[in-house]
């Protein structure tokens, strides 16, 4: 579905076949994709959601942000530049209210969106998140000067492999393999732009303390990108947050663990 959003088309997977429009009537969640992802990362949770989901009758939409996948205009240099853009989404589908479901650097658009426009945001759900969310100097060089093996770095990063009983990890799976392509389909900058992107956004205590819509977190014990003691540090730090930990995935949760993200999902548009 193709949406103007700031004088430049957007798009937008939807959920539900019967869902093909927007409908202002009906509850809305849109799903926020990571650094250099686009909506693609949430397809193969829809075929494997509880017929719960199915039956709330919500308009589910997968975006694509400005400069990813099927989104025209260029990525936003900031954190904010995302949420503005988001919110005015919102507005030109004419939703007053939704609840925001952000992975990564999508969790950190949703946030923001909370704290600067609490009354466009009536539930947040986050998905390997932390605040702060920090960038290693040498990833954002490794991406801009050898973007091959920084690209295979992420790549085994997002995922979580048990080793082999000689402590070598096995080959990549096709999976992996695919999240590695999506990483490098991306447009050139815009790897290095999020990341840039997610290390510069930072929210204070008191700012997070008034964040009070309900919030659930989801996080694994074997995320390498934004480690677990960051998820239970930020939930500590919101209102009326809860956490759930998964195990045996990484940091790519979608595609890693999609029965486990489905039925969190389902539980929190329920």
């Amino acid at each position: 579905m193709k949406i103007l959003v700031q004088q430049h088309p957007a798009f937008a997977s939807v959920g539900f076949p019967d869902t093909a429009k927007v409908d202002a009537n009906r509850p809305s969640v849109i799903l926020i994709h990571g650094a250099a992802n686009d909506h693609s990362v949430w397809s193969g949770l829809f075929g494997r959601t509880p017929n719960v989901l199915g039956k709330t009758r919500v308009n589910l939409l997968a975006i694509d942000l400005p400069g990813h996948g099927q989104s025209f205009a260029a990525a936003k240099p900031s954190i904010d530049g995302y949420a503005d853009w988001l919110i005015n989404l919102l507005d030109n589908c004419g939703i007053a209210s939704a609840t925001l479901v952000g992975h990564s650097m999508g969790s950190l658009v949703a946030l923001d969106c909370a704290h600067r426009h609490p009354t466009r945001v009536s539930k947040l759900g986050l998905l390997g998140a932390a605040v702060p969310m920090p960038v290693s100097e040498a990833l954002l060089s490794a991406v801009v000067a050898t973007p091959d093996a920084a690209l295979d770095q992420l790549m085994r990063w997002n995922f979580y492999l048990a080793k082999n009983a000689d402590g070598s990890f096995p080959p990549p799976t096709p999976t992996m393999k695919a999240y590695r392509a999506l990483l490098a389909s991306a447009r050139p900058g815009a790897l290095s732009n999020d990341l840039k992107a997610c290390a510069g956004f930072q929210l204070s205590d008191a700012q997070l303390a008034g964040i009070t819509q309900p919030i659930s977190l989801l996080a694994s014990v074997h995320d390498k990108m934004t480690a677990p003691a960051g998820a239970e540090a930020l939930a500590a730090r919101l209102p009326n947050a809860q956490l759930t930990m998964i195990e045996r995935a990484g940091h790519a949760m979608m595609q890693d663990a999609p029965d486990d993200v489905a039925a969190w999902l389902a539980t929190l548009i329920a």
